[in-house]
């Protein structure tokens, strides 16, 4: 009997959790322009027009993926769920890959996409899109991680952010897809 009382309260808790659906608020104006002026800030070959596009879809699109992975706060509930098979996608490299793509299809050519991982290979590891001026090195980009925040864009300097940040470059065809070197392309 108190086996049955254990599965049915699990299953009432699972029930739950999958159950909560989280979308953020979208982003205001003061939020997109403050990430555009960032993104300006990287070198003055970066335009007005990339950065504002960038900058839009980058605190806008990750509403949009929280809708379609049905989010549930907090992160870590939402991957446990998805560890148990009980929701497909919202890990941070899904995030990250599906962020990367949608900035890919802008053809913003004054800005690059990299990928960035922090613990790599640990039960820590952490994947999100960087985004730097063309030809400039990874450590001068601005992480734009949706996942951190459930579907809220966190921005902010590779160098002083949290997460120990480094660029992954992929090395087998069974990686996650990742950002080509520049968003044009």
């Amino acid at each position: 009997m108190l086996r049955l009382f254990q599965a049915s309260l699990m299953g009432l808790v699972l029930i739950g959790l999958t159950g909560c659906v989280h979308v953020p608020p979208p982003a205001t104006a003061a939020q997109i322009k403050s990430l555009e002026t960032a993104l300006m800030g990287l070198n003055p070959r970066v335009t007005a027009q990339d950065a504002a596009i960038v900058a839009a879809l980058a605190c806008n699109y990750p509403r949009e993926l929280a809708q379609q992975y049905r989010l549930v706060r907090p992160p870590v509930w939402h991957n446990l769920l998805i560890n148990l098979r009980l929701k497909k996608r919202g890990l941070c490299y899904h995030w990250a890959e599906d962020l990367a793509v949608k900035l890919q299809s802008t053809g913003t050519g004054s800005l690059e996409l990299h990928w960035g991982v922090a613990r790599a290979g640990s039960f820590r590891e952490h994947n999100t899109v960087v985004v730097t001026a063309p030809d400039q090195p990874f450590n001068t980009g601005i992480v734009l991680d949706p996942w951190r925040h459930s579907g809220r864009l966190f921005w902010g300097s590779v160098t002083n952010d949290v997460y120990p940040w480094r660029e992954e470059v992929p090395t087998t065809t069974d990686q996650p897809a990742q950002p080509s070197a520049s968003a044009s392309r």
